[in-house]
């Protein structure tokens, strides 16, 4: 199937719960629990609902992933991506990138141990020559903020 195709056609047409012929935004915070040894699917909106749920899905069969994740704020997902490094490691990093990235790269993140370089990502030479044997990722952020270069990612 063609990308628009997924899009719409995606295995989440349906709401399963109420019938809806697409998943409505579900703006409980908590869910009932019926019974205390055996919780639902859902317990609290921070966890986890039916319209994240529905989104995550579509994500990962978009991007032909085994799972997809959304956050409520896009420093909450960056942040969870550096997460997944340990103290040691090494990140290259869009030189000119969002402020609240920068910030928490150089503060908690060096805190933690994970090192980072900054390197112009449009010249490829220049994230070439920065790849230490640590550098575990390649961060990239385009269009760049605030000076939106453009990263065309090809070629490494």
């Amino acid at each position: 199937m063609r990308f628009e195709t997924k899009l719409l056609h995606n295995g989440n047409e349906v709401d399963p719960y109420t019938g809806a012929a697409s998943i409505p935004i579900y703006q409980a915070s908590t869910y009932h629990q019926f019974e205390i040894e055996k919780p639902g699917e859902y317990g609290y909106a921070r966890v986890g609902n039916p319209t994240r749920k529905a989104l995550e899905e579509t994500i990962a069969s978009l991007e032909q992933g085994v799972a997809g994740f959304a956050f409520a704020s896009g420093m909450a997902a960056i942040s969870t991506v550096f997460l997944l490094f340990s103290p040691g490691d090494h990140l290259l990093v869009s030189q000119d990138v969002y402020g609240g990235t920068y910030r928490v790269l150089t503060t908690l993140f060096a805190r933690l141990g994970i090192r980072t370089s900054f390197v112009d990502t449009t010249n490829l030479k220049a994230v070439e020559q920065a790849i230490e044997e640590r550098t575990k990722a390649i961060y990239v952020e385009t269009p760049s903020n605030p000076i939106l270069k453009v990263t065309i990612c090809g070629g490494l």
